[in-house]
């Protein structure tokens, strides 16, 4: 009789050696602990031939049955038949993946690396399925690390063999290390150590598990770090979101999707009075449809619609391609009928969906607002904060690049590949034949999807998403939901509560803290920052809805997309992006405002998204003294008239030039004064990097710096315990007292301050 022996290892754990087993009784006994653990059965010659999951809570297993995943050609099947006992070991044939875009009878078949199987195990065991029988421990935003391929040559090793892990190798960021440290060695490259973290699995009542996988690749030449994600979602082939199209590779139909969201609105309009829309605020006009469809007209609200009515909104692109409009000439026209056979087809098929959630009207602003009218424009994108917010549901066209595409667009996987959604579909066919799992492996996390969509490229999409109380993102392969209360994907997956705000930051608790607050402000800029106008300026009418909402919501005074009480920090924005031509830039924006540069910008980038924000003590030495803007009319939407900004704070001159070499760095370093770097002694020897605003580089040398805030670290045996961040100023020649304007900002490391004898003086930006 062969002997077996059995190791309990808790996922991501060391293993703990349990009592030698027969095959006719594997006995072990089981330890307090609360966590997932995986099964190894290990023959005598140390091959391992079982690996088993099992959730167990104070001496007990939670599950009635193993998946188990066999793992070599002497697999056998195993049964639990109580707590501590396993029996009936029979011959089975092994675990295989394969991986399709088709369907599981057709897949080509190919196997996972142990640490693979390991990380897709953790998605489900049959039984817990149900994410209502989870322990509440479990929580979704906890990450813990796992065993994984230890550096980026074992996992290209692994990967000729590992489905998973040649998903792993074509998600990494290794090209982008490649462009940030020119200076590492090809042959380096292999040695760059990796680690990997898991969040705690997700169960939901469909049958869909979820899971969300972060890499990191370290540079420990450079003290850098670079991370990746990807979601790993499974589905029990036996379960109700098994039967959806999607889960067997191929797309929806549209009675699918339809099907789909009129279900998730009926469950919202009964379940969450959160989401429900105020009934007293309208647009001042609205497309109604009639009941085929082919009758459609333009409505006056303040006349032609009752207090109650419910209407839709339309997020889309307008593209190169414009849609049919509302003009002075023809709205006499269009309030007794709109040409059906002129609409584009996104314009179709969101008054299809609107319909089939039995609303009447629906909210199209090329539509609803006569474009010719500037008075009327003016008017209506000053509510567009109370448009969204009244809006019953916002269907989001969010894959198409113009109005003729639809809302589901056509040739999808040419999108896919251009936008980061790749997905690799694999299947799992375990031994015990009842059980079958599918595996769906997106990069990044599915829930920022409609972050990388078409439409998150539009300046004005921002405040359209951000304003909704619901949202249904029509994309490829699946459609996304979003409400106040919860994140449906079409796969099975339903995210609610708090976890909402760690992905979704218009998804504020009541509770939020003041600096959280202020994190989802800065979140916001950011991402508006990168998306792009058809007019640019637009740029600034596009915030006021925004405003609105986050001035309502913290009572802070509003000073030019920045906030008084906030102010400091959003002083320390930094263009990130490439140059863009300054002709695009707004006339009249003062040079301390990130609405001055086009291009992406972050704010206090050393500090928020270098990985010590939760490490260091934060010092600010400025102070603002004086802040108002002055408008020729409505805040954000009339002209801006005049702004007044006055900072108190330390003030030094600096040399600084961009060096040669720091110019492959974003941002690049500079050299100070005289100095020149010396490479003998670190490949990143210099003490001060920066960005100017306008150019890459800059002629003058001697700039004004303004010391607005420093960072101390917490962490012991740092190169630099201090970075320092400050502003880069030029003094405003022919203006009256000391005025200065902004051309940079600048950050240096070291273990003291560079600003000893610098002196405290207050100063007038423009």
């Amino acid at each position: 009789m062969r002997e077996f022996r059995a190791v309990l290892r808790p996922c991501g754990g060391p293993a703990t050696p349990l009592c030698p087993a027969t095959p006719a009784s594997l006995f072990f006994h089981f330890l307090h602990v609360l966590d997932w653990w995986v099964l190894y059965v290990i023959d005598e010659a140390g091959s391992l031939l079982l690996a088993g999951l099992c959730l167990m809570q104070r001496q007990h297993i939670l599950t009635d049955r193993w998946g188990l995943k066999l793992l070599g050609s002497r697999g056998a099947k195993l049964m639990a038949t109580g707590v501590g006992t396993i029996k009936n070991i029979q011959r089975s044939k092994c675990l295989d993946v394969g991986q399709s875009n088709t369907s599981l009878s057709s897949h080509m078949m190919d196997k996972l690396c142990q640490y693979c199987l390991g990380l897709v195990s953790l998605h489900h065991s049959p039984g817990a399925s149900d994410y209502r029988t989870v322990p509440r421990y479990l929580d979704v935003n906890h990450y813990r690390t796992v065993d994984h391929q230890p550096n980026v040559e074992a996992l290209i090793q692994s990967a000729k063999d590992c489905s998973l892990c040649k998903v792993i190798q074509e998600y990494w960021p290794l090209h982008e290390l490649r462009k940030r440290f020119p200076d590492i060695k090809e042959e380096s490259f292999g040695s760059l150590e990796l680690s990997f973290d898991l969040n705690e699995p997700r169960f939901f009542g469909s049958g869909a598990a979820w899971g969300l996988l972060v890499g990191t690749i370290h540079t420990p030449w450079h003290a850098f770090t670079m991370t990746f994600k990807l979601t790993i979602t499974t589905c029990l082939l036996s379960s109700r979101a098994s039967q959806s199209s999607l889960w067997s590779g191929n797309d929806s139909s549209m009675e699918e999707k339809s099907t789909i969201i009129r279900s998730w609105f009926a469950e919202c309009s009964s379940h969450h009075p959160e989401c429900t829309p105020p009934t007293h605020q309208y647009p001042r006009r609205l497309v109604e449809m009639g009941i085929e469809g082919t009758n459609l007209r333009l409505v006056d609200t303040k006349h032609e619609i009752s207090e109650k009515a419910r209407y839709a909104t339309l997020s889309y692109c307008w593209g190169p391609v414009r849609p049919l409009t509302t003009t002075k000439d023809n709205v006499e026209l269009f309030s007794n009928r709109i040409p059906v056979e002129s609409l584009p087809r996104t314009f179709h098929e969101s008054i299809a969906i609107t319909r089939e959630l039995g609303i009447r009207y629906i909210w199209i602003d090329s539509l609803c607002i006569i474009q010719d009218d500037l008075g009327d424009w003016r008017r209506e994108a000053a509510r567009m904060k109370d448009i969204y917010a009244g809006s019953s549901i916002t269907i989001s066209a969010s894959d198409a690049k113009n109005s003729t595409q639809g809302c589901f667009v056509d040739n999808y996987p040419q999108i896919f590949d251009s936008r980061g959604t790749h997905i690799a579909q694999l299947s799992i066919v375990p031994p015990n034949n009842d059980i079958r799992l599918l595996v769906r492996v997106h990069e990044g996390d599915i829930r920022r999807r409609a972050e990388t969509s078409v439409l998150s490229t539009r300046g004005w999409n921002l405040q359209e998403q951000l304003l909704s109380h619901r949202v249904v993102h029509c994309m490829r392969p699946e459609i996304h939901w979003k409400c106040h209360r919860n994140y449906n994907i079409e796969s099975g997956l339903c995210f609610s509560g708090r976890e909402l705000m760690r992905f979704w930051s218009n998804s504020v608790p009541a509770e939020a803290t003041t600096s959280e607050l202020h994190e989802m402000w800065c979140d916001w800029m950011e991402d508006y920052s990168r998306r792009n106008f058809t007019v640019t300026k637009d740029r600034i009418c596009a915030l006021a809805g925004i405003v609105q909402h986050y001035g309502k919501r913290t009572g802070h005074k509003h000073v030019l997309a920045c906030w008084e009480e906030t102010l400091v920090t959003e002083l320390l924005w930094m263009r990130t992006g490439e140059l863009i031509d300054p002709s695009l830039a707004l006339p009249g924006i003062p040079s301390w405002s990130w609405l001055s540069r086009t291009g992406e910008v972050y704010f206090d980038f050393w500090h928020r998204l270098t990985g010590t924000k939760n490490l260091a003590k934060v010092d600010d030495h400025t102070k603002v003294v004086e802040a108002s803007v002055t408008w020729t009319g409505e805040s954000m939407v009339s002209d801006l008239q005049a702004t007044n900004l006055i900072v108190e704070g330390p003030i030094r001159q600096f040399r600084l030039r961009v060096d040669l070499k720091g110019r492959d760095f974003n941002p690049p370093y500079m050299n100070v004064g005289d100095e020149e770097p010396d490479f003998s002694t670190h490949p990143i020897p210099w003490r001060c990097a920066g960005q100017f605003d306008l150019e890459k580089d800059r002629e003058d040398d001697l700039f004004t710096c303004l010391l607005v805030r420093s960072v101390t670290s917490s962490v012991k045996n740092t190169l630099y315990s201090l970075q320092e961040t400050c502003l880069l100023l030029l003094p405003e020649p022919n203006s009256q007292g000391e005025t200065y304007r902004r051309v940079g900002i600048a950050m240096f490391r070291s273990n003291k301050t560079e600003f000893s004898s610098a002196e405290k003086r207050k100063i007038r930006l423009i």
